[in-house]
C-alpha cells in the first residue's frame, strides 16, 4: 500500500510542476540546497522550490534539473510546508491536493477535492492491477502458453494485457478507472482480462440510426429469442449491443429524460464471448478474430472530464478520416506499404445519445501470421523479464535494438509528417491509437492505426493542394476537427507523435540500451532533420516544422491534468479538454542541449 501511494504521489507533483499547477513554477523561488533552512535536509537534493502563494506558510519541493517535458522534476518525497508552527512533511497525496486548494472559491477547491478522491483509487487500483500483474506472469511463466509463436489474436490480446499494466507516462493517475468497483475492475478490465458476455438491447427501429447488428456483427448478432425476447419484435425493434456495466436503471432514466419510454427493450439474457481490450470499453469477439465492437461506457479515464460514452458525430467522423487516409496511403509512395487502417465504418447510436451506440472495428485481412503490437506497450515488461520491445528485436531484428528502434522511427516519423506536411493532417494517434504489425515474412515495419476520430485537418490548405481530398473534410461533423492554421497541427504531431510515442520510448531504451541518451536523442533529430530535407526538396513548406522541432528552446506540452481534472474548460479556454497546451517543454531534439 505505501509504496503504491509513494508512487502516486510522486507521479502527481511531477504533473503539477510540469503543468505549472497553481503557478508554483512561475511564481515560486529556486533556492540552492545550501540555503533551505530545513534542518537535517538530505545531502543529495541540489534544489528546492520555495513557493509563498498557497497560504499562511511557505511550501518546499525539493526538485531536481530535467530535459524530458519539464524544466524541473520532482527529486524525492516528501515536500516539507513551513509554517509559524514549524515544518511538516508531506508526502501522500491527499495531504499535498488539501494544501493547493488553499485560498480557492469553494467551486475551484472542490476540483481539488475530487482530483483527490481519484488518486485513492489510483492507489487501490494500481495494487489490484499489480497483484493481478504478479499472479499471471507465473501463471504463464508455469504455462509456457504465451509466446510470440501462439494464434494471431491471443498474441494481440496478450500484449494488450502487457500494456495495461503499464501506466500512462505522463497522466498521474491513469491507473484510476473511476465508475469501476474493484469487482468491477476484475471483471471487465484489459489487466484480468476475462471473458464474459454483452447485453442486448432492442431499440424501436424509429430511433436506430445507423448500421443494424443484424448486418453488421457478420453472423454473431442473437436473435430475439435467444437473449430472452419475443421474435415477433424484431418487426419493430432492432438489436443493440451493450456493455454489461450499462445497468438497467440508466436505460430507465434515459427513456424517461428523452420521452423514449416503450421504445427502450433491455433483454434479459446476455449473449457473444467478448475479452476486454487496452481501451476498456473495446471488446475482442472472442469467436472472430479481427473483429472488435466499441460500447459506451459510463466510467472515466484519463481524468474526471472523459467520460468514455460514444458521441454519434465521431461513428461518421471516424470513417471519414479512416477513408481519406485511405485515399492517402494509395496515391502516396511514402506511406504506401507503410499504413494500415482498421475498417470502422459500421455502427450505431440511438436517437443521437452519446449513452447508446457502438462502433464495429474490423482489423485488416492477412494479420494471422503478423505480431500486433501496441505502441502503449513497447515498455511494458514480459512474464520472462524483458521489455516488449526487447523481444520484438530479439524476435524480428536479430536481437538488434538498434535495428527495430530505426525501423520504427522510420515507419511512425516518416508517415506523420507527410500526412502533416503534405496533407495538413495530424493524427491524435496516440500510444493505444498506434500498433505495430510485424511479421517474419515482412521486412516493413508497418503502423496499424485506429480510432481516427480526432484529428486537425487545415481544410483550406488540403482543399488547395489536393481538390479531389475536399469533400471529406467538408462532411466531417465535428468542426472542432478543421483549422485554419499550421500551429494545431504542430502542437499535435509534438504532443503525440513525438513526445508519447516516440520520446517516451526513448526515455526507456536509455535505461536497457548500450546507446546512450543523447545518442537515441540524436538519432531522432537525424531522422527528422533526414526527413524534413527529403520533403523540402519534395516541394513541401517545413519551415514550421523545422523551427517548432528541431530549432525552439522550448516544446508544447499537454496539459492534461489541468485541462482534464482541475480546470473547468471555461478556465482552460480549450475547445478539447484533450488539447490543452502549454509550451514549457525543453526542447529535447535541440542540438547541444
Amino acid at each position: 500500500m505505501r509504496h503504491q501511494q509513494d508512487y502516486i504521489s510522486r507521479r502527481v507533483v511531477d504533473a503539477l510542476l510540469r503543468e505549472n499547477v497553481r503557478d508554483i513554477v512561475s511564481k515560486g523561488r529556486m533556492v540552492p540546497a545550501i540555503d533551505m533552512p530545513l534542518p537535517d535536509a538530505p545531502e543529495q537534493i541540489s534544489h528546492w522550490l520555495a513557493v509563498d502563494h498557497l497560504g499562511d506558510g511557505r511550501l518546499w519541493i525539493p526538485v531536481r534539473s530535467c530535459t524530458f517535458m519539464q524544466a524541473w522534476a520532482l527529486h524525492e518525497l516528501p515536500l516539507i510546508w513551513q509554517s509559524r508552527e514549524g515544518y511538516r512533511r508531506l508526502d501522500d497525496c491527499t495531504a499535498i491536493l488539501a494544501l493547493f486548494r488553499q485560498g480557492l472559491d469553494p467551486a475551484s477547491a472542490a476540483y481539488f477535492d475530487d482530483y483527490a478522491e481519484e488518486c485513492l483509487i489510483a492507489v487501490e487500483h494500481g495494487i489490484l492491477c499489480r497483484q493481478e500483474q504478479q499472479r499471471y506472469f507465473a501463471e504463464v511463466r508455469q504455462s509456457g502458453l504465451k509466446n510470440i509463436n501462439t494464434s494471431w489474436l491471443e498474441r494481440q490480446l496478450h500484449y494488450e494485457r502487457l500494456a495495461a499494466f503499464l501506466d500512462h507516462p505522463l497522466y498521474p493517475t491513469a491507473r484510476a478507472k473511476l465508475g469501476l468497483s474493484p469487482d468491477d475492475l476484475a471483471a471487465f478490465a484489459p489487466e484480468f482480462q476475462r471473458p464474459f458476455q454483452l447485453h442486448w438491447l432492442a431499440v424501436d427501429k424509429t430511433i436506430h440510426f445507423g448500421a443494424t447488428a443484424e448486418a453488421s456483427l457478420q453472423g454473431l448478432c442473437p436473435g430475439f429469442e435467444e437473449v430472452g425476447l419475443d421474435k415477433r419484435l424484431s418487426d419493430n425493434y432492432t438489436l443493440l449491443p451493450i456493455h454489461p456495466l450499462s445497468m438497467h436503471q440508466q436505460f430507465y432514466a434515459l427513456a424517461k429524460a428523452h420521452g423514449l419510454q416503450g421504445k427502450l427493450l433491455l433483454a434479459p439474457k446476455p449473449y457473444l464471448e467478448v475479452l476486454p481490450t487496452l481501451s476498456v470499453r473495446t471488446v475482442a469477439v472472442q469467436a472472430k478474430p479481427g473483429l472488435h465492437i466499441k460500447l459506451p461506457m459510463a466510467i472515466h479515464t484519463l481524468g474526471g472530464k472523459n467520460i468514455r460514452t460514444i458521441k454519434p458525430s465521431t461513428i461518421a467522423d471516424g470513417h471519414t478520416v479512416q477513408s481519406l487516409l485511405s485515399r492517402i496511403a494509395a496515391q502516396d509512395a511514402n506511406i504506401a506499404g507503410r499504413l494500415l487502417l482498421t475498417d470502422e465504418s459500421l455502427g450505431a447510436h440511438v436517437n443521437h445519445l452519446p449513452e447508446l451506440g457502438y462502433i464495429l472495428r474490423r482489423y485488416p485481412a492477412g494479420l494471422e501470421r503478423s505480431t500486433v503490437v501496441p505502441v502503449a506497450g513497447l515498455l511494458a515488461e514480459t512474464p520472462q523479464g524483458w521489455l516488449v520491445v526487447e523481444e520484438l528485436a530479439q524476435h524480428f531484428f536479430a536481437d538488434r535494438l538498434e535495428d527495430f528502434l530505426d525501423a520504427y522511427l522510420e515507419a511512425t516519423l516518416r508517415t506523420h509528417l507527410v500526412l502533416w506536411l503534405r496533407y495538413g493532417i495530424a493524427l491524435e494517434s496516440n500510444q493505444q491509437n498506434s500498433m505495430l504489425v510485424l511479421t517474419n515474412e515482412e521486412p516493413t515495419l508497418r503502423l496499424l492505426l485506429k480510432d481516427n476520430d480526432a484529428p486537425r485537418i487545415h481544410g483550406s490548405r488540403l482543399a488547395a493542394r489536393w481538390p479531389s481530398l475536399a469533400p471529406f473534410v467538408d462532411t466531417l461533423q465535428d468542426r472542432r476537427i478543421v483549422v485554419d492554421d499550421e500551429l494545431p497541427l504542430a502542437q499535435m504531431f509534438t504532443t503525440i507523435t513525438l513526445q508519447l510515442n516516440v520520446a517516451v520510448l526513448i526515455e526507456g531504451l536509455a535505461n536497457i540500451s548500450h546507446l546512450s541518451r543523447q545518442q537515441l536523442y540524436c538519432n531522432v533529430r537525424h531522422k527528422i532533420d533526414g526527413l524534413l530535407t527529403e520533403l523540402a526538396q519534395q516541394g513541401e513548406d517545413i519551415d514550421l516544422a523545422r523551427r517548432v522541432l528541431l530549432e525552439d528552446d522550448w516544446q508544447y506540452v499537454k496539459y492534461l491534468l489541468t485541462a482534464a481534472s482541475l480546470k473547468p474548460k471555461a478556465a482552460t479556454g480549450a475547445a478539447d479538454v484533450n488539447k490543452f497546451y502549454g509550451k514549457t517543454g525543453p526542447n529535447f531534439l535541440k542540438e547541444n542541449l
